[in-house]
């Protein structure tokens, strides 16, 4: 029999605080964007944290993510454990892994974000039926999606490709 830990949901809102806060102490330390002073560092990260456990929308995002963040840290630990037994891990192990996870772990984000948004961005996206839609956004949407926008985000992606290419040569 599985055991039931249903009521681990009524502390996620302090699991999400905690978890929003060390990361925040941890990248505000790490990269002294404030400065040396913990106490800023510690009040920047507790308001941060307070923000995100009162905002639901955003609550739900960070409650989504973690799941599979833990997921991909295992299979990233599994991955390794397996380079080291062959014993060639600098082949099978290599810059171009992590960035793969790193790569993986902001597409599971943003399909969380589209997922606990959908309903605030569902009218405004091309080919939507939802009703709800501010009529100002929506002309601005209609136009940004039509085909004389993206013939010219295609013409611009052209040429710095080109130019991209044509700088590398030389």
């Amino acid at each position: 029999m599985p055991a039931d830990i249903s009521s681990i949901a009524y502390f996620t809102p302090i699991l999400v605080f905690l978890i929003v806060f060390v990361i925040m102490f941890a990248l505000l330390a790490r990269t002294k964007i404030l400065g040396e002073s913990k106490f800023i560092q510690l009040f920047i990260s507790f308001l941060i944290s307070t923000i995100f456990v009162t905002a639901g929308s955003v609550n739900q995002i960070v409650l989504n993510v973690v799941p599979w963040f833990v997921v991909l840290i295992v299979a990233l630990f599994f991955i390794l454990a397996l380079a080291g037994f062959i014993g060639k891990s600098d082949e099978l192990v290599g810059k171009g892994l992590g960035w793969f996870f790193v790569g993986l772990l902001i597409l599971i984000f943003l399909i969380s974000g589209i997922k606990v948004f959908s309903a605030t961005i569902g009218p405004y996206l091309p080919g939507s039926d939802l009703p709800g839609g501010d009529q100002d956004i929506l002309r601005i949407t209609d136009w940004i999606y039509s085909p004389r926008v993206a013939g010219a985000a295609l013409l611009l992606a052209v040429t710095a490709v080109v130019s991209w290419i044509l700088v590398k040569t030389k």
